[in-house]
């Protein structure tokens, strides 16, 4: 089967010699058009979107023609022979002469004029948008014969100088047809052997996408979802080059549901592939209803005060144990802190999972996805006493599997016997026994919001942070966040002013002492975002649980705070 090759000549007279050469060739189904520079990546373009399997042309033409297309483009090389042409034309010419073009010209032409000494000067140009002023210089300078590629021949007979165009002889047209099929025949076996491993991978993988090492995708296919399980999801080249021979690492669909992802590194000839293998983190019931999968980054902890810096120093020196009790008040960030101790002990292999401390009975260890490498049982205070001998005895078999098992608690309790003897315990700190975080905490916040809900406010005024400081903050860190979110609400500007911060904290002290009659006085929508404020404040300001409470998702709490 012949190969469909276009040529795209950039000048005319490169027709008549094409079509001679063209009836001595046997293997290429030739078609020959005329265009320069971008008139002949249109005709490219279009002759790509007709099945074409490789274009041949020259030049600068040959660049742009690259560029636009994903087929192979051969540039027709001025060859030795085509300079030694030119240049013995231009030999006994008695004025001022000169070579105007691309490396890929100057070069050649060099070496030839250096080994016969002919009297002609070069000059190199890199953008075609050089060539008019380069040549308007030369004729001040008194050069009248100028020898180059099309654009500079052209412009060069535009400004009243002899111009002399280099063109391609038949060596150079036989050259660029034998490359053509040699560039042609070995695509054709590769994309053969694409055929068949994209046949091999339909019937024994599931749900697939091949990256190459520039990051874009080469193969995808999907199975059991309707299409792409993460809509961004990619690597680029620095994490390709990062990534190991087989690696797992874990997503969040677009409904938040967990996903497996397998990474796998195929070399293939001198480059190399990233396998990745998609597959949902399954969970028999009642496991999926009661327990959280969190995947994604794990959240950053300000760290700069001492009494959080010792916290973490003592969780990265028991990263061993496979037992620990998070003990601090609400909204200190326990969870937080719990996912630090899953990232740190399994570096970023395994998921993580929360699930409240009654429910934790309804679960058996069977029933977990065996990707899930933590547990946090949170919740604990609110569970019926009766019940804990029962959860020890249930927290026993997870921890036969291997999970790794972390308790929250607001107060400390003796309830366990010989329990407490094997794990560790964490006092996380209360915001107010950690102020010299606050800055921080308020910079990441205001981070967070700009990058998540595209608010303004990137910075606070220092008399703003001093409010701050001062502040009692009984909701701790939870307490501090909301507060924030609803700064970055308010204010439209760049810079959150202490106005602000004084005003949202005095109607922190008016609320405090507001009672639920209370709650009934002013508008709707007044007392509508007065009972979103205090359901914020009892649930310790976690916006899921207000939100859930309320039955409202977090776009509407979100937006009834905004109002």
């Amino acid at each position: 089967m012949k190969i469909k090759a276009l040529f795209v000549a950039p000048y005319a007279a490169m027709e008549n010699l094409i079509e001679t050469c063209r009836s001595e060739e046997k293997d290429l189904d030739l078609q020959i058009r005329v265009g320069n520079l971008q008139e002949g990546v249109a005709i490219a373009k279009q002759a790509e979107a007709e099945g074409v399997d490789v274009i041949i042309s020259r030049g600068g033409t040959a660049k742009l023609i690259g560029e636009a297309v994903d087929i192979p483009v051969v540039d027709v090389h001025v060859s030795g022979y085509d300079m030694l042409r030119v240049l013995t034309l231009a030999n006994d010419f008695p004025r001022k002469k000169a070579i105007v073009g691309f490396p890929a010209i100057t070069l050649g032409a060099k070496a030839i004029i250096d080994l016969l000494e002919i009297p002609i000067d070069i000059f190199t140009i890199h953008d075609e948008d050089e060539t008019e002023s380069l040549l308007r210089r030369l004729k001040e300078e008194g050069y009248q014969l100028i020898m180059g590629d099309v654009v500079t021949f052209e412009t060069a007979s535009r400004l009243g100088l002899v111009g002399i165009l280099i063109q391609s002889g038949r060596e150079a047209i036989f050259d660029a047809f034998q490359e053509a099929k040699t560039v042609s025949r070995w695509m054709m076996k590769n994309r053969q052997e694409i055929d068949r491993l994209k046949a091999v991978l339909h019937v024994t993988a599931g749900d697939v996408m091949v990256l190459a090492e520039n990051g874009q995708v080469a193969y995808e296919q999907w199975k059991h979802f309707d299409s792409r399980p993460v809509p961004n999801f990619g690597v680029d080249p620095h994490a390709f080059r990062e990534t190991a021979a087989r690696e797992i690492s874990h997503a969040s669909d677009a409904e938040g549901r967990p996903l497996k992802i397998v990474k796998t590194r195929v070399k293939v000839e001198e480059g190399a592939y990233l396998v990745c293998e998609f597959s949902r983190v399954h969970m028999d019931s009642p496991a999926e209803a009661y327990l959280q999968v969190k995947t994604g980054t794990p959240p950053l902890i300000i760290h700069q005060s001492e009494a959080m810096d010792s916290c973490l120093s003592m969780i990265d020196r028991c990263l061993s144990a496979a037992r620990f009790v998070l003990i601090g008040p609400k909204g200190a960030g326990k969870e937080s802190i719990a996912r630090y101790i899953h990232d740190r002990k399994f570096r970023g292999e395994g998921l993580f999972a929360s699930v409240q401390a009654a429910d934790m009975l309804a679960l058996g260890p069977d029933e977990v996805d065996a990707e899930i490498k933590t547990l946090y049982i949170h919740a604990l205070d609110m569970m019926d006493s009766g019940l804990k001998a029962e959860l020890w005895r249930r927290m026993e078999a997870f921890q036969g599997r291997g999970i790794t098992l972390i308790l929250s608690m607001i107060e400390e309790q003796h309830l366990w016997g010989a329990y407490e003897d094997g794990i560790v315990r964490i006092h996380i700190p209360a915001l107010a026994e950690r102020k010299e975080d606050i800055r921080e905490l308020v910079t990441s916040f205001l981070l967070y919001f700009n990058q998540t809900e595209g608010t303004s406010a990137i910075k606070m005024t220092e008399k703003g942070l001093a409010l701050l400081m001062d502040y009692s903050w009984p909701g701790n860190v939870s307490e501090l966040r909301a507060l924030l979110q609803e700064a970055v609400l308010l204010e439209k500007g760049y810079v959150i002013e202490h106005a602000l911060i004084e005003q949202l904290l005095q109607r922190k002290g008016t609320a405090n002492g507001v009672s639920g009659g209370d709650l009934l006085n002013g508008t709707l929508e007044q007392i509508e975002k007065a009972i979103i404020e205090k359901v914020l404040e009892q649930e310790g300001f976690n916006q899921t649980k207000a939100a859930k409470r309320l039955n409202i998702n977090r776009s509407t709490l979100w937006r009834k705070l905004k109002e």
